[in-house]
């Protein structure tokens, strides 16, 4: 499964997420992980004025803030995906996936 918006990205295998950021510069930022590494996992929809953010708590992950994204993207760190309300029913099925993958 595979979303991409707000320059921004997320991958899930079955078993392992990816999320890109686009960085100014030729290279994207990427963070992979695996579901047992998983916390926990909130999802905040979008509002008129807002994108959504799916929020993965991830143990030993880095919760810097991405500060060199292009013009339009969003500042947050890469253990969140942000989004808008196009994506929003892709992104509930997204979320629920990976939570069947974290019970399962």
């Amino acid at each position: 499964m595979h979303i991409h918006a707000r320059r921004r990205s997320i991958s899930f295998s079955g078993r392992t997420i990816t999320i890109k950021a686009a960085v100014k510069g030729l290279n994207d930022r990427k963070h992979t992980f695996t579901v047992e590494k998983i916390s926990g996992i909130k999802n905040i929809p979008p509002t008129a004025f807002k994108p959504g953010r799916l929020i993965f708590e991830v143990n030993g992950a880095s919760k810097t803030i991405v500060e060199d994204v292009p013009m339009y993207a969003d500042k947050v760190d890469m253990n969140t995906f942000t989004y808008g309300g196009m994506n929003s029913k892709h992104v509930k099925e997204l979320e629920a996936a990976i939570r069947k993958a974290m019970s399962g």
